[in-house]
């Protein structure tokens, strides 16, 4: 995560961002996320319909891209979701893995409370609701493409 953050920095410092890196940066980010997401699971056993929903949103999100032609334009308007998902979803995993720290040092699990999984669980459920308000936003692309071309017709 910390080499991602210093790539995309030197990438806007030097001015040589490309719509490819964009891609595969955004391709690199989600399978990050995707592999702890999934030892989370796997660790602390938590409902699995999150990580499905958050599968869901990014096929959902590459799909709409792929159909929309200048979708590099649009997703601008909409970094600023992008980056708040992010940073919800990785304080989310990085609290499990603070607690799995505190417990391997400890030799008991101090985090096991109502609390910590409340907090949890509110992480993850606002992230995955602006995750999905994000990919009504871009499937509006879509239909702005479809309105603009019964448009072109219609003359």
């Amino acid at each position: 995560m910390i080499s991602d953050a210093v790539d995309g920095y030197l990438a806007r410092r030097w001015n040589v961002a490309s719509t490819t890196g964009y891609v595969l940066d955004a391709m690199g980010d989600r399978s990050i996320h995707l592999a702890l997401i999934l030892v989370v699971l796997v660790r602390f056993n938590f409902n699995p319909v999150y990580v499905w929903l958050l599968i869901f949103r990014d096929i959902s999100i590459y799909a709409v891209r792929i159909l929309t032609p200048d979708w590099v334009h649009q997703s601008r308007q909409l970094r600023w979701l992008s980056v708040m998902h992010a940073t919800i979803l990785r304080v989310w995993l990085g609290i499990y893995l603070l607690r799995e720290g505190i417990r391997v040092f400890l030799l008991r699990d101090v985090m096991d409370t109502w609390s910590f999984e409340l907090l949890q669980t509110s992480l993850i459920c606002s992230t995955i609701v602006l995750s999905y308000y994000g990919l009504c936003r871009s499937v509006s692309w879509l239909i702005d493409i479809d309105h603009q071309s019964l448009e072109v017709l219609d003359d």
